[in-house]
């Protein structure tokens, strides 16, 4: 190899290894976005299944860690279906729908893991071949 395919080359790792690093950031930022909208989704499928216990006071979780006290007789409520898209539904099928979505995020989270875990992967071997090629 010539010094000119040498510089060459290191020039095309250095920008690997950048947009590598950018796409890791950007799949981090989407991990990170699933997790809570998972999260989000598991309380909501905990506040239906305790409604589906029965009538009863509850505490209410209203949003910043406050919570209120109330009685709940609903047999249905209002469930976001997508695209902007809400309607009532019965306790069970409002439970079958989170259950679904909940299942959908876990399988978006676990895919942006495995690309997460491949992209971090090569960012390694291009930082070992740039190491033993002298440049940090």
């Amino acid at each position: 190899m010539s010094r000119q395919d040498v510089r060459q080359e290191i020039q095309r790792l250095i920008e690997e290894y950048q947009l590598v690093g950018e796409l890791l950031t950007n799949l981090q930022a989407q991990h990170a976005t699933v997790s809570e909208l998972l999260e989000e989704l598991t309380t909501a499928l905990d506040g239906v299944r305790l409604l589906k216990g029965g009538a009863g006071e509850r505490l209410v979780h209203i949003g910043a860690g406050l919570f209120v006290k109330g009685v709940f007789e609903t047999k249905e409520v209002l469930t976001p279906l997508g695209a902007g898209y809400h309607a009532f539904l019965d306790l069970d099928n409002a439970e079958r729908v989170l259950q679904e979505r909940i299942e959908e995020y876990s399988r978006l989270k676990t895919s942006l893991e495995e690309n997460i875990g491949k992209l971090a992967e090569r960012a390694e071997q291009i930082r070992q071949v740039l190491e033993r090629l002298g440049i940090r």
